[in-house]
């Protein structure tokens, strides 16, 4: 049977969000094809009528949780509701939640590693992503320049997926919400290490 057009634009997106959901939780080499479609509720038949291989799969996914992600920054910033969009942010990203469901977590603490075992499209990609997230940091960060902000933007997002990455290794419960919430208060600017003159 002959899948239409709007059904076959339905089932991309339901790969693309599957793929989203299991390259954070198990790895970009940590599933298959084959068993990523079977989790998507489809036939491995149809996947390269969608995609032209796993690369581009991977680079697809990164570059929508990439837009995902600076949507949802954008949005704190844009909210009046929302007094300190950097508190905000930095709360949100810090939380047990990030730390603890790695299926709906941010894909640089979970997938940087692995980029630069892959291709230059998904490289690309994740480094684009990563730049559209410094520019928005740029924007909240101190700094008297346009240089000294990226480089706190830098500096405060790396801090970030470190501590993240840490959070999640670390074995004892008390030491990894330690991890988080030191973070978290140097993300609220004072005694953060950020330049400021």
């Amino acid at each position: 049977m002959k899948v239409t057009r709007a059904k076959s634009i339905e089932n991309r997106e339901i790969v693309l969000e599957t793929a989203a959901r299991l390259f954070r939780e198990k790895g970009f080499d940590g599933i298959g094809i084959s068993d990523l479609m079977k989790s998507a509720g489809l036939t491995s038949g149809g996947f390269y009528k969608n995609f032209e291989s796993k690369e581009d799969l991977i680079a697809k996914s990164c570059q929508r949780l990439s837009e995902r992600t600076a949507s949802r920054w954008k949005e704190h910033i844009a909210n009046p509701e929302v007094p300190n969009p950097l508190k905000r942010i930095a709360s949100s990203y810090l939380s047990e939640k990030n730390r603890d469901n790695l299926a709906t977590t941010c894909m640089y603490s979970t997938l940087a590693a692995e980029v630069p075992r892959h291709g230059k499209a998904v490289q690309k990609v994740f480094a684009e992503g990563l730049e559209s997230v410094l520019e928005i940091l740029s924007t909240l960060v101190p700094g008297s320049t346009e240089e000294e902000k990226r480089a706190n933007a830098i500096a405060m997002f790396s801090q970030w997926v470190g501590a993240l990455i840490l959070s999640r290794a670390a074995s004892d419960n008390t030491l990894s919400d330690e991890i988080l919430a030191v973070a978290r208060e140097g993300s609220h600017l004072e005694g953060s290490g950020l330049r400021e003159r």
